[in-house]
């Protein structure tokens, strides 16, 4: 009877472990048709955008383009996809991204101050961070937001499998932190190193570490940035700061006194993206019929895409754009959270708060909130390297889903 007891028992653990992996499975695969139908509606609604741009300016290459920028991201965000995430936590992969990209940053570095671009190396806005190949710029920075992430995603699942002390977490990933920060701003690209810093204290939340801990990390780092923007604020002319120190002082006067009127120079893009954003209202005054595309606001088409938007489709418009993106990351962090191990919970985390950090910078930058870092809009803006990276880490956050429900 014993026997037989166990028998039912075991037939019945069986049955459930089934019922279980067949509801796991349903679940993946709903949350692969949401991300695809998520990902490929704003990428239809960036074309359209891009052409009302496009029409005016006459710049009708950027929609070729720009498609064929989303078809390289999107076949190499399927192919990552089908890969086996869990094979590349690896110390030597490791060590090959981690010199590799570092290598790559450094050359940015020294080929454009030191050696005049070596030809390829190109100077943007002061920045030394593109490489230029006959007709094709390539961004590594941007590119190399995956490895970033990929290498913290190494070092925190490391830290929480070998339970490693809070300080000796925080203290490897500033060894993954520090030295792509500083390389970042050696190239003058204070925005994409803010970026690479938002998405360190994404990563950072999502860990074990106590909030108290945190909390005490992003405080430090925050009040370290207050002092600096309110040191270049006072100071930063009267030391030869330059163009950005200008935007910034213009960012703190626009905040405090309006000054994004009162500075053509240097506040006219803000001041013509309000512009944008308060003619737009809550309907937009139709698609088409936006103005500041009519060479009023520079680079619209680029880093203030989202002012066009707004202009033409009003504040529903915008909000509903934010919210398939608050979609898109409520479905990866559901994602990360349910992920059998802590490399695939941390990259899902990484690519989510890449993406989400930069919505959110891009917004506050185009109303005002930020100074002008130049960060574009996830798959919205114009611009391969952000594409093709974008794309890139949802084929990770997919290949995480994927591999759900097999270890």
């Amino acid at each position: 009877m014993k026997v037989e007891n166990n028998s039912i028992y075991y037939e019945k653990n069986q049955v459930d472990k089934e019922l279980n992996l067949e509801r796991l499975t349903v679940e993946i695969k709903s949350k692969r048709r949401y991300i695809f139908f998520l990902v490929g509606t704003l990428m239809v609604i960036s074309l359209i955008n891009l052409y009302s741009v496009s029409d005016y300016e006459g710049k009708l290459f950027s929609l070729p383009m720009t498609l064929l920028f989303m078809f390289v991201g999107s076949t190499v965000g399927f192919f990552v996809s089908t890969l086996d995430y869990r094979k590349f936590n690896k110390n030597l992969f490791f060590r090959f991204i981690y010199f590799g990209s570092l290598g790559l940053l450094a050359f940015m570095v020294i080929a454009g101050r030191f050696f005049n671009g070596l030809g390829i190396v190109r100077e943007i806005n002061g920045a030394y961070g593109w490489i230029r190949i006959g007709g094709l710029g390539i961004q590594p920075a941007e590119i190399l937001k995956l490895a970033f992430i990929i290498l913290l995603a190494m070092v925190l699942a490391k830290g929480e499998t070998l339970k490693e002390g809070v300080w000796v977490r925080i203290r490897n990933s500033s060894v993954v932190l520090i030295p792509f920060i500083l390389l970042i701003i050696f190239q003058n690209d204070l925005g994409t190193a803010i970026h690479y810093m938002a998405i360190y204290m994404i990563l950072l939340f999502f860990t074990n570490i106590k909030l108290k801990v945190v909390f005490s990390v992003i405080g430090g780092f925050g009040a370290l940035g207050f002092g600096l923007l309110t040191f270049i604020y006072k100071y930063g002319e009267k030391i030869g700061g330059g163009y950005k120190a200008r935007r910034i002082i213009m960012y703190v006067d626009g905040i405090i006194n309006d000054g994004y009127t009162g500075n053509i120079d240097i506040g006219y893009q803000v001041a013509q993206s309000l512009l944008a954003f308060g003619n737009g209202g809550l309907f937009g005054v139709g698609y088409g019929n936006g103005v500041q595309k009519f060479s009023y606001l520079p680079e619209i088409h680029t880093d203030f895409i989202m002012a066009l938007f707004g202009e033409e489709f009003g504040l529903f418009g915008v909000m509903l754009i934010v919210a398939m993106y608050l979609i898109l990351y409520n479905i990866s962090m559901n994602i990360a959270m349910t992920s059998k191990d802590y490399f695939g919970k941390y990259l899902v985390v990484g690519v989510a708060g890449m993406i989400i950090t930069q919505v959110l910078i891009n917004l506050f930058v185009a109303v005002g909130l930020l100074p002008v870092f130049g960060i574009p809009m996830p798959l919205f803006s114009y611009g391969g390297s952000s594409i093709i990276t974008i794309l890139t880490g949802i084929g990770i956050v997919l290949s995480v889903n994927n591999y759900t429900a097999s270890k």
